[in-house]
């Protein structure tokens, strides 16, 4: 059985993103004897307080598919991280290996060879067009299982079906005993959006939906990512100073803990028209929020008419009259919150996720034990 025995996890990212927070919702508990090779940085902490045995990986840029100079070095730091997981795959002699992330499966590729152990491709974002895209699809298909967030990663991955039995869907799921259900909120005209400030994310579209709703407020959790963040975060707030937004606007910054600001906000709206699944989504279900979300990605997986409402994906107007509704028809609104909890415990349970987990180390195992 998974979890018996040594395997390895690879993460070309040191953060604490949406991706590694999954990982570390799964490997602790599942495969508590696997080690984790990562650059140093806060996930290896965590891992580490976890209980996990972390291999540190020289630090790479992260960029895939920014500047010209991101693309043209980037098949350069794979393979340089692939040349050095080479050693440590030789050493370890992992029963299993779990590249987590489009860069690990790149770079794991390259170090585990043609013969090494069985290889699980956990995908977690939607492909890059371009070469980088091809190179992706390559390394699924080398891969002996991919595990994708959602079925639109699963999708936008294999649209012609060829990996077959081998493309497995497992969505995450969350702690349902620390994600409580929310007692009503105080202000029953606050909006949360909760999640990184980067431009994929549309962040300025729940500022314009807020502006169209009289005596709403926007509350706005999470950090900027990079300079670009940074950037986009000062027209943020030069955007909430106008006079249609003017004291309507709190800026949380970055949360160790969002359950704070979800008991806060009467609902929470998302905008990124292309969300690969939306964790944020499902810690609002399972704390009693409605959510009001674009209609693509995962949020059509996670939103159904019984815990919120989905709009056509950048479509403003569109938005801010699902808010409205909500805000405006109270029972409505609990009838929601109550339908968000029960979606969040039918669908969303980490326990359920971690089990999709197990079973797929347990196919690595299988397919170990059969070569």
């Amino acid at each position: 059985m998974a979890g018996m025995g040594e395997g390895l996890v690879i993460s070309y990212s040191p953060l604490l993103g949406g991706a590694e927070r999954i990982l570390l919702d799964l490997v602790p508990s599942v495969a508590p004897r696997a080690v984790l090779a990562c650059p140093p940085g806060p996930l290896a902490r965590e891992a580490a307080a976890a209980g996990l045995e972390v291999r540190e990986l020289r630090p790479r840029r992260l960029e895939l598919r920014g500047s010209a100079r991101d693309r043209l070095g980037a098949p350069l730091r794979l393979a340089g991280q692939g040349l050095e997981l080479r050693p440590l795959i030789r050493s370890l002699g992992p029963r299993w290996i779990v590249a987590w992330s489009m860069r690990s499966a790149l770079s794991a590729g390259l170090g585990r060879g043609r013969h090494g152990p069985p290889l699980l491709f956990q995908h977690n974002d939607f492909v890059p067009a371009g070469l980088a895209g091809r190179a992706v699809r390559d390394a699924a298909r080398r891969a002996d299982v991919v595990s994708a967030l959602s079925h639109a990663i699963a999708r936008d991955l294999d649209p012609q079906g060829r990996l077959g039995d081998r493309l497995l869907v497992s969505h995450p799921g969350v702690d349902l005993d620390r994600f409580a259900p929310q007692a009503d909120a105080r202000n029953g005209r606050d909006v949360l959006l909760l999640g990184a400030i980067v431009d994929w994310k549309q962040p300025r579209l729940a500022l314009e939906t807020v502006a169209r709703i009289p005596q709403s407020r926007l509350l706005i959790a999470g950090g900027p990512l990079g300079e670009a963040g940074e950037a986009l975060l000062d027209r943020l707030r030069a955007r909430a100073e106008q006079p249609d937004l003017t004291g309507r606007v709190e800026f949380l910054g970055r949360l160790e803990d969002p359950r704070p600001a979800l008991g806060r906000a009467a609902l929470l709206l998302h905008c990124a028209d292309r969300e690969p699944f939306g964790m944020a989504l499902v810690e609002a279900l399972a704390s009693r929020r409605a959510v009001v979300a674009p209609a693509a990605g995962g949020p059509l997986e996670i939103v159904d008419q019984s815990c919120g409402r989905l709009y056509p994906p950048g479509d403003v107007e569109a938005a801010a009259r699902a808010v409205t509704e909500l805000l405006e028809d109270r029972p409505l609104l609990a009838r929601l919150a109550s339908g968000a909890r029960e979606r969040a415990e039918r669908t969303f349970g980490v326990d359920a996720a971690r089990e999709r987990f197990r079973e797929a180390l347990d196919r690595l195992d299988r397919l170990r034990g059969s070569r």
